[in-house]
């Protein structure tokens, strides 16, 4: 293990050298991986081989050369495919993942589709039973508007309907749920939230932001049981995604808790990168300080999520000037700056990374000024979470504190659909501008937001940032392609970038001695697709620390 130590501290020089790491003969070997390797290292950036010791590669290089560390107990396993660094999602809701696996999922679907489905889910249901479901968006359908509760009123019996919009900010319920959380013309819009009213002043059946939080007290609570299930299943979906790596973006002390006993067991297939969120989850971490690294590297906990607006898709991102579709409306502020500018600051002084949700170009315009307030600085990492309205005035301020831009390739699908018609065309061009922030030097970290988005497959997320399209491969043309990105600077937000935005950069993101063996197997190299092609790329295998989590097909692997 000393000669391990002394490997990773190497490892930078040693990832020039043509041959063997140093003392690897001396290194117990676990195992050997042999196939194609893209290391995404630019001295050494292929391999036809890895030595793996205690979940870190000890040795990349020829065949030939990783064999001769092999001992009479070392694993050999050859695969079918191209590896690539672990991918890792910057920005996900791993518990709403499994929640959406078990509920009906809406996506893409037409409204007339959308109540089909709830009328034949009203017809199985047991009397009375709540009927869930989420992904739907007005922007599929004409005319691209909120929906009401009489059209659920109409198909679903006497059941309770809850629908989640796909941003997550926003959700549309029938008259039963309005009449159970006692939700009435006399009900006022909390802060920072919108209940959606008719001409008459009545509620639609459409609750923005903080307003959904009236459903609360009558939505049934999951159990923990339900929670680790849903947990569960959610990170078996990663690992089948291509995943390594994973920012939950927004839990509770309940969550962390459960993420610690599945360490405890051994049984979490994904490393999880934790944003606390909630004044109970944060002052109990104020209190207590950072847990940076359980489970050499499984599971951290150093990072605050805070919301400071809502979505674009829902009118509750703030805007600066007003909305082009709706001039009455800016958007919602779902944290003021006071309490913004203290959280900042009591999170700089523990040690603690901030995330800020902010999606409309006021929104991040506050996030900016709240972190020039505290004395942010390139150490820090503070992030935008989203920052998916970024202005001209704003790009260099980004850099200037070398704060972390963690955006979403996938939401081109969204965005194409009706960002122009919310922005109007003089600021459609802050949207999502992945290449403007790139070239400003803007580190940036790439996610999916799911299951807040149209997919939270890795393999999408590469085609969309590279085509400028949807997951769908929508719009053919492309949307606003001058904010397309090259197929190396996709994958380096996906893995490096993903990584620096977790501290994590000296232990994932390459394939490189020392750091740990993550890795992901495609079913092709991606640089020789036309880049049309990327999203018929499939996983064929998802390795953490040198474990096998996911395999597609076991004739792909030889031992």
């Amino acid at each position: 293990m000393q000669c391990l130590s002394v490997l990773i501290a190497l490892a930078g020089l040693l990832a020039g050298l043509a041959g063997l790491p140093l003392c690897a003969q001396s290194t117990p070997v676990d195992t050997i991986y042999i196939g194609k390797f893209l290391t995404l290292d630019k001295l050494h950036p292929a391999a036809e081989a890895m030595a793996v010791s205690g979940g870190r590669i000890v040795a990349m290089g020829s065949t030939s050369e990783v064999k001769t560390l092999a001992r009479p107990k070392t694993r050999s396993i050859q695969f079918i495919g191209v590896a690539v660094p672990g991918f890792a999602d910057a920005h996900i809701h791993i518990e709403g993942v499994g929640e959406q696996l078990e509920q009906l999922n809406l996506r893409g679907l037409r409204k007339a589709d959308i109540l089909n489905k709830i009328a034949e889910a009203a017809h199985r249901a047991a009397p009375g039973s709540w009927i869930r479901g989420g992904g739907w968006d007005q922007g599929f359908w004409q005319p691209a508007i909120f929906p009401t509760a009489k059209e659920l009123d109409a198909v679903s019996r006497d059941h309770p309907v809850v629908l989640n919009r796909i941003d997550g900010h926003s959700t549309w319920v029938n008259s039963k749920i309005l009449i159970l959380a006692k939700i009435t013309r006399d009900t006022a819009d909390p802060d920072g939230g919108r209940i959606v009213r008719d001409a008459r002043g009545e509620p639609t059946g459409m609750l923005v932001d903080k307003a959904q939080d009236l459903l609360r007290a009558v939505v049934p609570k999951p159990t923990r049981a339900d929670r680790e299930r849903r947990i569960r299943l959610a990170l078996q979906q990663l690992s089948k995604w291509g995943l390594t790596s994973a920012h939950d973006a927004g839990v509770g002390l309940e969550t962390v808790s459960i993420y610690k006993d599945l360490l405890r067991r051994d049984e979490l297939p994904v490393r999880v990168y934790v944003m606390v969120a909630g004044e109970e989850a944060r002052q109990h971490y104020l209190a207590n300080g950072p847990e940076p690294d359980l489970g050499k590297g499984m599971l951290a906990v150093r990072s605050f999520k805070l919301f400071l607006d809502g979505a674009l898709g829902s009118r509750g991102a703030e805007l600066t000037a007003p909305y082009t579709d709706a001039p009455q409306e800016r958007g919602l502020e779902l944290m003021n700056d006071a309490d913004l500018e203290q959280v900042v600051r009591a999170a700089r002084q523990k040690g603690f990374q901030v995330n800020t949700h902010a999606i409309g170009d006021r929104a991040v315009d506050r996030a900016l000024a709240a972190f020039e307030k505290g004395g942010v600085t390139l150490n820090d990492r503070f992030r935008i979470e989203h920052a998916s309205m970024v202005s001209n005035e704003d790009l260099p301020r980004f850099i200037q504190m070398g704060v972390i831009a963690s955006i979403q390739p996938v939401f081109v699908s969204e965005y194409s659909r009706w960002a122009e018609s919310r922005v109007g065309p003089s600021r459609v061009h802050w949207v999502l501008r992945t290449h403007d922030l790139l070239t400003a030097g803007v580190p940036l970290a790439a996610g999916t937001d799911y299951p807040a988005s149209d997919s939270g497959s890795a393999i999408d997320t590469l085609y969309c940032a590279v085509t400028r399209k949807g997951a769908d491969g929508q719009p053919a043309e492309g949307w606003y392609n001058d904010q397309r990105v090259n197929l190396d600077q996709a994958l380096q937000m996906m893995t490096t970038g993903a990584a620096f935005a977790a501290f994590q950069e000296k232990d994932l993101g390459t394939l490189t001695v020392g750091r740990y063996a993550d890795f992901t197997v495609l079913s092709a190299n991606p640089y020789d697709l036309p880049i049309s092609n990327l999203r018929n790329l499939s996983v064929q295998m998802t390795v953490v620390a040198g474990r096998i989590k996911f395999a597609l097909q076991a004739q792909n692997l030889v031992h």
